[in-house]
C-alpha cells in the first residue's frame, strides 16, 4: 500500500491528507538530499582528480584505484590510514561503552536506592550540563600531562565518568521499572549485583544500546578531542581534517573524497542494521506499579 492510499484509508479529510502528503512529499526530498551527498562523495572519491578539479559537479571515468591509493596518501604524525582507523575503533567503542555503563549503574543506584546525596547527583549533573566548558581545556589538558595520559591509550580512563547527560535518560527509566522482579529475586537470594545485571540492566538494554550507538557516532566522527590530547594517536577523523589541506593546495580532492567515503561505511553499515533501534521510543516492559 502506497503511502497516499494509507491516508486515504484512515479516513482524513482533504486538507488532512493535503497537509500529510506534503510533509512526507518534503521528508522525501530532505532525506533525498543526504543520500545524493553520500552517494556523490564515493563518486567523487572515485574520479580523477584533474576532471574534478575542473567541472566538480560533472561525469568522469570511475577509477577504483583512488580508493587503494588513500590507505598510502594518508597519514598522519607517522600513523598510516589502517593504524587510523585502530585508534578511531579503539577510542570511539570502548570509551562511550564505559562511559554508559557507568552511567547506567549511577543512574540506577540513585533511582532505586537512599543515601547520602542521591537526591542531589541529578541536580549537579543538570548544573555541570548548563555551565560552559569551553574554559576546562587547559585544566583537563594539565590533569592528562600530570597522569601521563597524553599520547596514551590509557586516555580510555577518562571515560570512567558517569556524571554524563545520558544520565538523567537512564534516572527516568529505572524511576519507572517496577520493583516487583527486584523484590521477588531477592526472596530467592539474589544480590543486588545479581538483581542488577540479570533482572534490571537487560530491561535497560534497549535504552542503553540506542544511547550507545549515539555517542559511538559522535566520538567516530569527532577530532576536536584527539588532535588536542593524543597528536601520536591520531584517529580517522584527525587524519582526514589535516589532510584536507594538503588536499586543497595539491588539487587532491579525490584522494579526500575517497577517505571521507571510507570513513562513512561504518556508520551507515551501524545505521542499516541498528536504525530501528536508535529511531523508535524505548518501551518499558515488565510490571506496571
Amino acid at each position: 500500500m502506497s503511502p497516499f492510499q494509507e491516508l486515504k484509508a484512515m479516513h482524513l479529510t482533504v486538507a488532512e491528507r493535503i497537509i500529510r502528503a506534503i510533509v512526507w512529499i518534503v521528508f522525501v526530498c530532505f532525506a533525498a538530499s543526504y543520500v545524493y551527498l553520500i552517494l556523490w562523495c564515493f563518486y567523487s572519491g572515485a574520479r580523477n582528480y584533474a576532471d574534478l578539479a575542473s567541472n566538480p559537479f560533472g561525469f568522469s571515468r570511475i577509477q577504483w584505484s583512488n580508493y587503494i591509493e588513500v590507505f598510502t596518501a594518508i597519514q598522519s604524525n607517522g600513523s598510516n590510514f589502517l593504524a587510523m582507523i585502530w585508534h578511531s575503533v579503539y577510542f570511539s567503542f570502548f570509551g562511550p561503552l564505559i562511559s554508559i555503563f557507568l552511567t547506567s549503574a549511577l543512574a540506577y543506584c540513585c533511582a532505586k536506592y537512599k543515601f547520602v546525596g542521591s537526591s542531589l547527583i541529578p541536580a549537579i549533573i543538570l548544573i555541570v550540563m548548563t555551565l560552559p566548558i569551553y574554559g576546562s581545556g587547559t585544566a583537563m589538558y594539565r590533569l592528562l600531562y600530570r597522569l601521563n595520559w597524553l599520547d596514551s591509550y590509557l586516555m580510555i580512563f577518562t571515560s570512567f565518568n558517569g556524571f554524563t547527560g545520558y544520565f538523567l535518560y537512564f534516572y527516568a527509566f529505572y524511576q519507572t521499572v517496577s520493583g516487583v522482579y527486584s523484590e521477588a529475586a531477592s526472596l530467592d537470594g539474589a544480590n543486588p549485583w545479581q538483581i542488577y545485571y540479570r533482572i534490571i540492566l537487560p530491561q535497560a538494554m534497549p535504552l542503553f544500546g540506542s544511547l550507545f550507538l549515539m555517542a559511538w557516532i559522535a566520538d567516530w566522527n569527532s577530532y576536536g578531542s584527539a588532535l588536542i590530547y593524543m597528536p601520536n594517536l591520531p584517529t580517522l577523523a584527525v587524519g582526514l581534517y589535516q589532510f584536507q589541506t594538503y588536499a586543497a593546495y595539491n588539487n587532491r580532492m579525490d584522494l579526500l573524497f575517497a577517505g571521507c567515503a571510507i570513513s562513512m561505511i561504518p556508520p551507515l553499515v551501524l545505521f542499516a542494521f541498528c536504525n530501528k533501534t536508535m529511531m523508535s521510543n524505548v518501551s518499558i516492559g515488565g510490571i506496571k506499579e
